[in-house]
């Protein structure tokens, strides 16, 4: 097919396709001009008719409705309708009146409610009583109190006409069409032609670019003409620019890549302060959405416009500030701002700092927790031996009382470095547990046995509340005991005189664990004691004005070996009185 013949084509196809939008839009044009007429016209002979008429209910006393329509039809070559407000038909110029009462109520037709709601009213529908579709038209009577409508209609024969008489017009525009497409395209196919030769030199010299791949493979290479040869030349150059872009396109992904992987957040701004970049981990730890465009004043922090402010002057700055979260914890973000010496941006680097805080709080705390627990039994053992040396061995009686004080702090002591020994070996797991399919009730049995005789001195028993059969979970079975014996071993320090200690477990079929509940009768624990009970050195101040001894470290041993059976622990309050402990365990599958 040669050039020629595809440029007449192309133009024959634009002429064509304009002509096709043309009958459309003026068929659509012609019919909505038609409509307006002709429901205008129907308006002024509605109103006329509502002149003669005056009040539609009227006509009914007298019988004579259906005969005034026929004569209002046939004089307005129309259709009329006579709708009282109820919506019943009372007079129709095309139906007999013998037929009227057959006729459906009509207070659902559209231009019968529009003309009671605002005194005018139309559609367009097909009629089923005289088998057309017609334009209704319905305007209100005269009767201010109880209205009703007079309703007027046309076929739509005048319109279709009106159209099939546009289609010969078609036909003529289409033959003008047709010749001006074969001259026009005789003229372009020659002033293209000519052209082809300067367009191809002039892609030979521009082959370092690129173009789409689907692109490149439509483009005729293979012909031997001068448009061939633009094929060619534009191929070569979508090539080295496809290259270029790919490579470009896999920097700029891997560079993105590496921002949101380095776990600080960063936002760069040009040198008036808009933000022009920010990574995801910039927007979480600062709990905002995008804020591409926006300015950093209007970021919403006021340590980070001090930073930008501060940075404009200096080149360089840095601060930490904390934010409030939408859970209103805190959080502490350390932010780094420069500004780069050649294209003069800001660029802000933020570390969310807020565990290394905690962290470094957590040592002072335990640091401070260890000193004050060691102090005290180490004053007492120094001042008793000071005692025993400045004489007090040569009184037997008394010697003894300061020797059970030093082997009572001493072994208080000694519990307490080994506690703390045992925590520290938990936490960074060098605790080796086998971790094996055990009998729950086995454990809590034996360890009951190994505690009972802590009951005698204040009559304190402890009932099981545990199934006969076994109950299989996995764990550590030292560790297992070890939970087991801090939490019942607590539970007769706290449990009062003449109670009972209560042991039930229950198995969680959703979770597919079970969990193991010691209810004891002390006081209970206050809401505010329950968060830091677990932790390290924690007593509650009843048990610090007490003469119960502890180090404050069992709890928190059982909570991490809890969490190294993959298990959970916590405490709540006993329904009637005292504390319930609970841990849970995984059930055993195999």
């Amino acid at each position: 097919m040669g050039i020629r013949t595809r440029i007449f084509l192309l133009i024959f196809l634009s002429l064509s396709i304009s002509i096709t939008i043309s009958y459309i839009i003026a068929e659509r044009d012609l019919t909505n001009t038609f409509e307006e007429q002709i429901l205008d016209q129907l308006e002024k002979q509605a109103s006329l008719l509502v002149e003669y008429i005056d009040e539609v209910d009227s006509l009914q006393e007298n019988n004579n409705a259906d005969s005034i329509a026929d004569r209002l039809g046939n004089a307005s070559n129309s259709r009329v309708t006579l709708i009282l407000n109820n919506g019943r038909v009372i007079g129709d110029s095309y139906i007999d009146e013998n037929q009227i009462n057959l006729l459906e109520n009509h207070s659902d037709r559209e231009e019968f409610i529009e003309a009671l709601q605002t005194g005018f009213g139309w559609s367009s529908r097909y009629s089923s009583s005289v088998n057309q579709q017609q334009l209704y038209v319905a305007i209100r009577d005269n009767n201010e109190i109880s209205p009703n409508v007079i309703r007027i209609a046309v076929p739509y024969t005048y319109l279709d006409q009106a159209i099939e008489s546009l289609d010969l017009s078609i036909l003529l525009v289409a033959m003008v069409a047709l010749l001006v497409a074969t001259i026009a395209s005789g003229v372009a196919a020659n002033y293209t032609y000519s052209s082809i030769a300067e367009l191809a030199n002039a892609a030979s010299n521009l082959a370092s670019g690129s173009l789409k791949k689907s692109s490149i493979k439509a483009l005729p290479t293979e012909r031997v003409d001068e448009f061939g040869n633009v094929a060619r030349s534009i191929s070569q150059i979508s090539e080295d620019l496809k290259s270029q872009i790919n490579l470009l396109a896999k920097q700029r992904d891997q560079f993105g890549l590496v921002l949101d992987d380095l776990g600080e957040g960063i936002m760069v701004a040009d040198k008036a302060g808009e933000v022009t970049y920010c990574n995801e981990q910039f927007l979480e730890i600062l709990s905002k959405e995008d804020l591409v465009g926006n300015q950093i004043k209007d970021i919403g922090i006021k340590s980070i416009q001090s930073l930008y402010k501060k940075t404009k002057r200096t080149k360089s700055a840095d601060i930490e500030f904390e934010i409030e979260n939408n859970d209103r914890t805190t959080k502490w973000v350390l932010a780094s701002m420069n500004q780069s010496k050649t294209t003069k941006e800001f660029i802000l680097v933020i570390h969310d700092i807020t565990q290394l805080r905690q962290l470094s709080s957590m040592r002072r705390d335990f640091i401070s927790n260890v000193s004050h627990e060691l102090r005290t039994p180490v004053s007492v053992i120094r001042a008793n031996s000071e005692t025993l040396l400045q004489g007090a061995l040569d009184d037997k009686k008394q010697a003894k009382v300061f020797s059970k004080a030093i082997l009572h702090n001493s072994e208080r002591l000694s519990e307490m470095v080994s506690d703390l020994l045992d925590l520290s070996r938990i936490e960074h797991g060098e605790l080796k547990l086998i971790i094996e399919e055990t009998d729950l009730k086995e454990s809590i049995d034996q360890v009951i046995d190994s505690l009972k005789h802590l009951g005698k001195k204040k009559n304190i028993s402890i009932k099981c509340n545990c199934p006969k059969k076994p109950q299989l979970v996995l764990a550590d079975k030292k560790a297992l005991e070890r939970i087991l014996t801090n939490l019942i071993d607590n539970a007769f320090k706290y449990s009062e005189e003449n109670s009972v200690i209560e042991i039930s477990t229950k198995t969680q079929k959703k979770d597919d664990n079970v969990v193991v509940t010691i209810t004891d009768s002390g006081k209970g624990i206050s809401d505010e004691d329950k968060p830091l009970i677990f932790d390290r050195f924690f007593r509650t101040a009843e048990a610090r004005a007490s003469e119960k001894k502890g180090s404050g470290l069992g709890l928190a041993i059982v909570k991490n070996l809890a969490n190294s059976l993959n298990g959970d622990v916590g405490v709540r309050n006993a329904p009637h009185k005292g504390s319930e402990f609970w841990f849970s365990l995984p059930v055993s599958k195999m």
